[in-house]
């Protein structure tokens, strides 16, 4: 069966909208990008979509596997506060080369960590998976939604990349969710809590909340290692962590590192 052809087109637009970069390829696209200048964007077209694709936007972040809705991706280059989530070399100085290829289906098919994504970002996106939570703390970009499923795993510290996390401002309402962007089906769950003791608390319990209207229980403990979770499969769109209980100790500051969603889709 030949495979689909698809339009990838690169481009680096600045503050204004001025085109300062471009490259085209069909099916697979790399560009060598001018420095960056405060106010850029790494903007990918597509001729088809929705589609599967593999990006990889700065060398200092691994490929991220990703479900595009629509027919261009946008992702804003960080500087200033925002870029404290992000690797120190990360989007500086001459920037090296990015690409953006058609998934395999050997890749996008199989059994895999669903909600990876290392250039999630903050606010509203039409591409997959994505993080969000009704509240951030003091709404800093080391304490996003987004650190949650960003691959990187690093609970004994809290602040700047690579100890970037989840945290619930105090609100003991707090929840947060993860989109898909499609259909999936998973049946595990790795949750790993931030671990800056004594500095943090911790989470005794929280619900999975399924798009299905489903939910799983969790129990978890005071650690910053994995808590593997596995469940019935099932298909979804999205998923929340809610209803969690803070243990009773002397810190306010429970928190989250990462959580992995395992699965097909």
């Amino acid at each position: 069966m030949r495979e689909q052809e698809v339009t990838l087109t690169l481009c680096i637009h600045s503050k204004t909208g001025q085109l300062r970069a471009q490259n085209k390829g069909v099916n697979t696209v790399e560009m060598a990008p001018p420095p960056y200048q405060e106010g850029d964007r790494i903007v990918l077209y597509t001729s088809h979509w929705p589609v599967a694709l593999q990006l990889q936007l700065d060398k200092a972040l691994p490929p991220a596997l990703v479900w595009l809705v629509a027919n261009r991706v946008e992702f804003p280059v960080p500087f200033g506060e925002p870029h404290d989530a992000y690797p120190p070399e990360a989007f500086v100085a001459q920037a090296p080369l990015v690409w953006a290829k058609l998934a395999p289906q050997t890749l996008w098919g199989g059994y895999r960590n669903l909600s990876e994504n290392p250039l999630d970002r903050r606010g509203e996106t039409v591409y997959f998976p994505h993080c969000t939570a009704s509240v951030e703390t003091r709404d800093e970009s080391v304490f996003a939604a987004r650190n949650t499923i960003d691959g990187v795993v690093e609970p004994k510290s809290h602040g700047a990349w690579p100890y970037q996390s989840w945290g619930d401002d105090e609100n003991p309402h707090a929840e947060i969710m993860i989109e898909f962007g499609r259909t999936v089906t998973v049946d595990k769950a790795v949750i790993n809590l931030r671990a800056d003791f004594p500095h943090d608390s911790y989470w005794q319990q929280a619900t999975l909340l399924f798009s299905d209207g489903s939910s799983e229980l969790l129990h978890l403990h005071k650690t910053g290692d994995g808590q593997e979770f596995a469940f019935a499969p099932r298909a979804i769109e999205w998923m929340k962590m809610t209803q969690l209980v803070k243990a009773e100790d002397d810190s306010p500051f429970p928190a989250l590192t990462q959580w992995g969603i395992w699965g097909q889709g």
